[in-house]
This record gives C-alpha cells, sequence and structure tokens, in this order.
C-alpha cells in the first residue's frame, strides 16, 4: 500500500506547487490543483436492479487542469444504500429462516437486523473544461474514465449484542452476501464553477458508470427447496449500471489575487 500511496502523494505535492500561478484566474485560464468533496444519488439499471434499489456514494478525488483546460482527475468512492430487493428468505434462504422469514439468534429469540448495500469505486479520468461563465476557469466539462467498483450486501447486527445469530455473524455473513466487483467505465457531462474565494468552488454533474462484474465469493450459503446454491459460477459476468447526479465541493490550490488599490 505505501507503494501506491506514497508516489499519489508525491504526484499531488508536485502539482500543487505547480498550480501556484501568478496569473489571475479571473481573468485567464490557469493550472490549478483541486481537492474535492462529492457526493451522489444513483438510480440502478441493467442487472443491478435485479438486487438493489437507488444508493448513495461519498468520496474524495484530486483533479489537475491545465492551463488549456484539460483535466486529470483520481478518485474513490463509498457506496452506500438502505434498498436491498427482496425479502429476507431470498437473502439467507430457507436453512436459517423461519417460515416468516426471521432469523433465530443465539439467545433464543428473533433478531434484529437491517439489510443494507456497501461498496466502493475508484478509478482515474481524463476531460477537458469548455470555458463558460464568469470567468475563463469556469465552464461545461465532460470527463471518461475506467477503474473498478465492489457492491455487496451489508448485515448490520450491532444492537443484538446478546443475541448474536452465529449462523450469519461475521465471516458467516461472507456467504450470503454476493459480493460482485469488475472493472468499471465513467462518463460525466458537468458544470465547474470557480472563482477567487476559496469557499464558492463547486460543480455538478450527470454521470454514468458501467461496471462488468462477477462472484467475489466462492461458495453461497442459500439453500432454497432443500437445495444448496453451493459454489458459484466463476465465469457468470452481471452488468451493473449507475446513473446519477454528482455533487462537488472543490478546494482550490492557487492563492486568492489580493485587492486592487490605487492611490495618488
Amino acid at each position: 500500500m505505501r507503494k501506491i500511496l506514497l508516489p499519489l502523494l508525491l504526484l499531488c505535492s508536485v502539482l500543487t506547487l505547480s498550480a501556484q500561478h501568478p496569473k489571475d484566474i479571473m481573468k485567464e485560464p490557469i493550472s490549478l490543483g483541486m481537492f474535492q468533496v462529492t457526493y451522489a444519488f444513483h438510480f440502478p439499471a441493467l442487472d443491478l436492479r435485479t438486487d438493489y434499489g437507488v444508493s448513495n456514494t461519498i468520496g474524495g478525488s484530486f483533479s489537475y487542469k491545465t492551463a488549456s483546460n484539460w483535466l486529470l482527475t483520481a478518485n474513490g468512492n463509498f457506496i452506500f444504500g438502505n434498498r436491498v430487493k427482496g425479502d429476507r428468505i431470498s437473502i439467507f434462504g430457507e436453512a436459517i429462516t423461519t417460515v416468516d422469514g426471521e432469523v433465530i439468534g443465539g439467545g433464543g429469540n428473533v433478531v434484529n437486523f437491517s439489510i443494507n448495500q456497501r461498496g466502493f469505486h475508484f478509478q482515474a479520468e481524463t476531460g477537458k473544461l469548455f470555458s463558460l461563465g464568469p470567468n475563463p476557469n469556469c465552464g461545461i466539462f465532460v470527463q471518461a474514465g475506467l477503474g473498478y467498483l465492489m457492491n455487496r450486501i451489508h448485515i448490520d447486527f450491532e444492537h443484538e449484542t446478546y443475541n448474536t445469530p452465529y449462523v450469519v455473524y461475521k465471516d458467516y455473513q461472507y456467504g450470503y452476501d454476493r459480493m460482485r466487483g469488475g472493472p468499471a467505465a465513467h462518463l460525466e457531462l458537468g458544470y465547474l464553477y470557480l472563482s477567487d474565494s476559496r469557499l464558492t468552488n463547486v460543480a455538478a454533474a450527470l454521470e454514468m458508470t458501467y461496471a462488468r462484474t462477477r462472484h467475489l465469493r466462492e461458495y453461497d450459503f442459500r439453500v432454497f427447496d432443500g437445495i444448496p446454491v453451493g459454489y458459484t459460477d466463476p465465469d457468470l459476468r452481471f452488468n451493473h449500471l449507475y446513473i446519477g447526479i454528482r455533487l462537488t465541493w472543490i478546494i482550490p490550490t492557487y492563492q486568492r489575487q489580493p485587492d486592487e488599490f490605487y492611490y495618488n
């Protein structure tokens, strides 16, 4: 991990230093680095709709804009949602659930738990900014990139300290979480607003992320009609598509231009 993080930090530092440009952002295009905090709301499509509903992502990124308005971006996003499709019997199978789809804990009582979507998405992107707005560093941008995406079902038993269902606890969850992952392609179209202030720098974009995923768990513990699902198919592929809106708050690295005063 250090072999990857150290070169990335060094690259960000070099780009940040090179972005300390004497030019005025309000008058001409400049090169600059941008640290970004993002939130996105997504609708599922293709095979993703079988397991999940709408989801959210939060993440961070570093983007570098050249003086000719080309964009280079690296980002990472955490995926989360509380809309997992199917009842508890379809998620856990029939072997460990009651006829009502409940799970009995180690204390002999019905377990209270939540079922959510979790995942992550890392990618590198490149794109172009087309100046439009109050200064040459604002405008419509298009970006595309490649990365890796993973999603799974997360089962939360945090309130069941004394009634833990050991059949689906800790490592046993891995047999029910349907973890899938694979290479992903990303496309976004949005608007970037940069000003001579560190607080009012934002972006908004429409985006699509397509991932070609496969099973990341070797075995599925679920049982239906007395027959276990068993080993997953290593050759089976899924088409996952996220469509949504992304909002970004930007911390730029350029220096604010001083106010101009004239004296006679």
